[in-house]
Protein backbone atom coordinates (compact mmCIF):
# COMPACT_ATOMS: atom_id res chain seq x y z
CA UNK A 1 0.00 0.00 0.00
CA UNK A 2 1.20 3.39 -0.51
CA UNK A 3 1.59 5.64 2.02
CA UNK A 4 -0.95 8.33 2.62
CA UNK A 5 -0.02 11.80 3.74
CA UNK A 6 -2.32 13.54 5.60
CA UNK A 7 -2.12 17.50 5.20
CA UNK A 8 -4.10 20.21 7.00
CA UNK A 9 -6.41 22.14 4.64
CA UNK A 10 -8.69 24.77 5.13
CA UNK A 11 -12.20 23.42 5.06
CA UNK A 12 -14.27 26.41 3.25
CA UNK A 13 -16.93 24.83 2.45
CA UNK A 14 -19.87 26.86 0.08
CA UNK A 15 -21.42 27.69 3.01
CA UNK A 16 -18.73 29.94 3.93
CA UNK A 17 -18.25 31.04 0.19
CA UNK A 18 -22.22 31.96 0.22
CA UNK A 19 -21.36 33.72 3.50
CA UNK A 20 -18.40 36.17 2.35
CA UNK A 21 -20.50 37.03 -0.88
CA UNK A 22 -23.63 37.99 1.05
CA UNK A 23 -22.06 40.17 3.16
CA UNK A 24 -19.77 41.44 0.04
CA UNK A 25 -23.29 42.38 -1.34
CA UNK A 26 -24.74 44.14 1.64
CA UNK A 27 -21.32 45.94 2.03
CA UNK A 28 -21.50 47.42 -1.92
CA UNK A 29 -25.26 47.95 -1.42
CA UNK A 30 -24.46 49.90 1.87
CA UNK A 31 -21.91 52.14 0.02
CA UNK A 32 -24.31 52.65 -2.96
CA UNK A 33 -27.50 53.67 -0.58
CA UNK A 34 -24.71 55.93 1.36
CA UNK A 35 -23.56 57.82 -2.26
CA UNK A 36 -27.19 58.30 -2.98
CA UNK A 37 -28.61 59.49 0.52
CA UNK A 38 -26.05 62.03 0.05
CA UNK A 39 -26.29 62.67 -3.58
CA UNK A 40 -29.89 63.22 -2.85
CA UNK A 41 -29.45 65.38 0.20
CA UNK A 42 -27.06 67.55 -1.90
CA UNK A 43 -29.86 68.50 -4.46
CA UNK A 44 -32.35 69.21 -1.88
CA UNK A 45 -30.29 72.02 -0.76
CA UNK A 46 -29.34 73.35 -4.17
CA UNK A 47 -33.26 73.14 -4.76
CA UNK A 48 -33.97 74.48 -1.10
CA UNK A 49 -31.48 77.85 -2.34
CA UNK A 50 -33.17 78.13 -5.65
CA UNK A 51 -36.83 77.84 -4.07
CA UNK A 52 -35.52 80.67 -1.20
CA UNK A 53 -33.74 82.83 -4.20
CA UNK A 54 -36.86 82.49 -6.30
CA UNK A 55 -39.21 83.84 -3.31
CA UNK A 56 -36.93 86.68 -1.95
CA UNK A 57 -36.81 87.92 -5.85
CA UNK A 58 -40.80 87.88 -5.73
CA UNK A 59 -40.55 89.54 -2.65
CA UNK A 60 -39.09 92.64 -3.98
CA UNK A 61 -41.21 92.20 -7.62
CA UNK A 62 -44.21 92.40 -4.97
CA UNK A 63 -42.82 95.58 -3.58
CA UNK A 64 -42.14 97.14 -7.21
CA UNK A 65 -45.59 96.42 -8.47
CA UNK A 66 -46.63 98.17 -5.18
CA UNK A 67 -44.77 101.14 -5.60
CA UNK A 68 -45.71 101.50 -8.78
CA UNK A 69 -49.37 101.19 -8.74
CA UNK A 70 -49.46 103.67 -6.08
CA UNK A 71 -47.26 106.11 -8.71
CA UNK A 72 -49.64 105.02 -11.29
CA UNK A 73 -53.03 105.95 -8.83
CA UNK A 74 -50.62 109.46 -7.78
CA UNK A 75 -50.56 110.70 -11.73
CA UNK A 76 -54.16 109.56 -12.21
CA UNK A 77 -55.41 112.03 -9.51
CA UNK A 78 -53.11 114.85 -10.64
CA UNK A 79 -54.13 114.73 -14.54
CA UNK A 80 -57.25 113.11 -16.41
CA UNK A 81 -55.28 113.42 -19.56
CA UNK A 82 -53.84 109.53 -20.77
CA UNK A 83 -51.34 112.07 -22.79
CA UNK A 84 -50.29 113.89 -19.41
CA UNK A 85 -50.13 111.08 -17.14
CA UNK A 86 -48.00 109.02 -19.34
CA UNK A 87 -45.16 111.81 -19.09
CA UNK A 88 -45.99 112.35 -15.57
CA UNK A 89 -44.91 109.02 -14.82
CA UNK A 90 -41.89 108.61 -17.16
CA UNK A 91 -40.35 111.90 -14.55
CA UNK A 92 -41.78 109.91 -11.61
CA UNK A 93 -40.44 106.76 -12.61
CA UNK A 94 -37.35 107.77 -14.63
CA UNK A 95 -35.74 104.80 -16.27
CA UNK A 96 -38.45 101.63 -15.32
CA UNK A 97 -40.76 103.69 -17.64
CA UNK A 98 -40.89 103.12 -21.50
CA UNK A 99 -42.07 105.99 -22.67
CA UNK A 100 -43.10 104.38 -26.73
CA UNK A 101 -43.69 101.33 -25.44
CA UNK A 102 -46.12 102.47 -22.44
CA UNK A 103 -44.61 99.71 -20.79
CA UNK A 104 -42.79 99.84 -16.69
CA UNK A 105 -40.28 97.07 -16.62
CA UNK A 106 -37.36 95.98 -14.15
CA UNK A 107 -35.09 93.17 -13.70
CA UNK A 108 -34.17 91.89 -10.28
CA UNK A 109 -31.33 89.98 -10.10
CA UNK A 110 -30.93 86.49 -8.48
CA UNK A 111 -28.44 83.75 -8.19
CA UNK A 112 -27.22 81.65 -10.97
CA UNK A 113 -26.90 84.20 -13.51
CA UNK A 114 -30.59 84.51 -13.40
CA UNK A 115 -32.99 87.82 -12.86
CA UNK A 116 -36.83 87.97 -12.59
CA UNK A 117 -38.19 90.47 -15.03
CA UNK A 118 -41.32 91.90 -14.95
CA UNK A 119 -42.97 94.00 -16.76
CA UNK A 120 -46.14 96.28 -16.31
CA UNK A 121 -48.63 97.86 -18.50
CA UNK A 122 -50.09 100.73 -16.73
CA UNK A 123 -53.76 101.63 -17.61
CA UNK A 124 -54.46 105.28 -17.32
CA UNK A 125 -58.32 104.75 -18.60
CA UNK A 126 -61.30 103.50 -16.90
CA UNK A 127 -60.48 101.73 -13.81
CA UNK A 128 -57.12 102.64 -14.01
CA UNK A 129 -56.03 98.71 -12.91
CA UNK A 130 -52.18 97.63 -14.17
CA UNK A 131 -51.58 95.11 -16.25
CA UNK A 132 -49.28 92.20 -15.28
CA UNK A 133 -47.84 91.11 -19.19
CA UNK A 134 -44.62 89.40 -17.69
CA UNK A 135 -43.20 87.93 -14.83
CA UNK A 136 -40.83 85.65 -15.31
CA UNK A 137 -37.29 84.21 -14.83
CA UNK A 138 -34.71 85.03 -17.48
CA UNK A 139 -30.97 84.29 -18.02
CA UNK A 140 -28.34 86.97 -17.75
CA UNK A 141 -25.57 85.47 -19.05
CA UNK A 142 -25.08 83.65 -22.58
CA UNK A 143 -24.62 80.22 -22.54
CA UNK A 144 -21.71 78.48 -23.69
CA UNK A 145 -21.61 75.15 -24.85
CA UNK A 146 -17.97 73.54 -24.42
CA UNK A 147 -17.30 72.02 -27.08
CA UNK A 148 -13.65 71.03 -26.60
CA UNK A 149 -14.00 67.36 -26.26
CA UNK A 150 -13.91 65.77 -29.33
CA UNK A 151 -17.35 63.79 -29.63
CA UNK A 152 -18.82 61.39 -32.72
CA UNK A 153 -21.34 63.19 -34.72
CA UNK A 154 -22.59 60.26 -36.44
CA UNK A 155 -20.18 61.25 -39.53
CA UNK A 156 -17.28 59.18 -40.92
CA UNK A 157 -13.85 59.16 -38.61
CA UNK A 158 -10.62 60.19 -40.20
CA UNK A 159 -8.38 57.70 -39.06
Amino acid sequence: MAKQEKGYRAAIGSPSLILIFIVLCLVTFGMLSLSTAKSEWDLAKRNASAVTEYYRADSEGEKFYRMVSETVDAVREQSPDPGECRKLLSRKLGGYYRLGEGTVVTEIAMERSQALFIELIPQFEGTGSMIISQWKVVQTEDFEIDDSMPVWTGGETKE
